[in-house]
């Protein structure tokens, strides 16, 4: 490799390191406060750089949202992977129960998640990456289904069930209890009973 191919394999992991920082930086903020009173200001600050850099590396606040968004689902998503390539697969209720959880005890995720799904003309490449991510759980439940083998239009179930699991989350996060584990304790509890639903619906007993 000459030296002018190592400048910029050294320039190319600069910007990617100082791309990172910038995603850490938006994610530290969103366990601090709501992720919709964070700006691109906020995170300019929090990353140490100005705000004409951070729009450098993301054109629009949608942009960073998304890719905040991705690394943060990540971890789980490698999570389901793993539960439906088991030699016994994972239940429907536990693939439901991950799910759920997960959103439960990552509030600004599920705010990230939540924005980008409502947020009318979003910017066509956040859009783009956003739909990536939500395919790989579209995906990996159908493999769980077909692994159980459910027949007939397998999508549609598919779509069915993470809008049923994230409807749930929408509707009782604020719900009037006592504070925040009877309303995990709740959201659980209708998630269960709403999938053994699909299960009774879809999968054949043996």
């Amino acid at each position: 490799m000459n030296t002018e191919s190592k400048f910029a394999e050294l320039k190319e992991k600069e910007r990617e390191a100082r791309k990172q920082i910038i995603i850490d930086s938006a994610l530290a903020l969103f366990a601090k406060k709501p992720f919709y009173e964070v700006g691109m200001r906020d995170v300019a600050d929090e990353a140490g750089v100005s705000p004409a850099t951070l729009y450098r590396y993301f054109p629009s606040q949608e942009e960073l949202f998304v890719e905040a968004f991705i690394q943060d689902i990540s971890a789980v998503s490698r999570e389901f992977e793993n539960m439906v390539k088991k030699d016994q697969p994972a239940t429907i209720e536990e693939f439901a129960v991950t799910y759920v959880d997960h959103l439960v005890q990552n509030e600004s995720t599920f705010q990230m998640m939540t924005y980008i799904l409502l947020k009318d003309q979003l910017d066509k490449s956040a859009l783009a990456k956003f739909g990536s991510v939500t395919r790989i759980f579209f995906d990996t439940f159908e493999r769980l289904l077909k692994r159980y083998g459910v027949e007939g239009d397998v999508r549609l179930f598919v779509h069915s069930f993470i809008a049923s699991m994230t409807g749930i989350i929408m509707t009782f996060r604020n719900h009037s209890f006592k504070n925040k584990d009877q309303i995990r304790e709740h959201i659980l509890k209708i998630t269960v009973l709403t999938a053994d639903l699909y299960s009774n619906k879809l999968i054949r007993p043996e």
